[in-house]
């Protein structure tokens, strides 16, 4: 399940002639990067009975908020922790026991503040994790300029009476959308004018388990 899986992008704005350094919030030059290309298998550190909880997310949590647009590898970081909070949930929840998860990214290309109003699970078995780069502002909710932030949650264990779906739902001042585990369930994003919404990497597992 947590094999090397094809990638699929689905860019309005990609490196196929668009500098990243165009983007009003980003604040350094980013090596040549496109989102997805991690999506292979990895060697992760072992999780063990101990950590079924969420230890892999709070050290996921300390690396990427020491993390910021400043640092020129900035995207291909943060698109690596985004894949291997996927791979550890593979890991974590094996055979019978294993579950749907979904990652959603945000990265404020903008020169205004984003302000995060809710995020949550719809559909799932975990709470939302919230896992934001240096430039968010816990306290007010808010998303500067050249920030990211990282919206994670896993399902329940699918049955004859549930298949165990992950759908997450995030309102910001900007934009509201939908997002699903895979490609069967609807999505739908809503955006205000005046403002662009685009995506750099829309990602499905084959087998169905996960969608990043």
């Amino acid at each position: 399940k947590m094999g090397s899986s094809p990638y699929s992008t689905d860019l309005d704005l990609s490196l196929r002639g668009t500098s990243y350094s165009n983007l009003p919030g980003i604040k350094t030059i980013q090596v040549n990067h496109v989102f997805g290309s991690v999506n292979k298998h990895v060697q992760i550190e072992a999780i063990g009975p101990t950590q079924l909880n969420d230890e892999f997310i709070k050290r996921c949590y300390t690396r990427v908020n020491r993390m910021g647009s400043f640092m020129p590898n900035f995207f291909q970081l943060l698109d690596l922790e985004v894949w291997l909070l996927i791979c550890s949930v593979g890991q974590m929840f094996t055979g019978l026991s294993s579950r749907r998860c979904i990652a959603v990214g945000i990265i404020n290309g903008s020169g205004e503040t984003i302000q995060v109003k809710t995020a949550k699970l719809v559909q799932g078995g975990s709470p939302c994790y919230t896992i934001p780069t240096i430039e968010y502002n816990k306290n007010q909710g808010v998303l500067h300029p050249g920030g990211a932030i990282v919206f994670f949650g896993w399902g329940a264990v699918p049955s004859l009476l549930q298949p165990g779906n992950v759908v997450i739902s995030i309102e910001t001042n900007i934009f509201v959308t939908d997002l699903a585990d895979s490609l069967i369930q609807s999505t739908s994003t809503q955006v205000l004018p005046g403002w662009q919404v685009s995506f750099l990497e829309k990602s499905y597992d084959e087998s169905g388990w996960w969608a990043k």
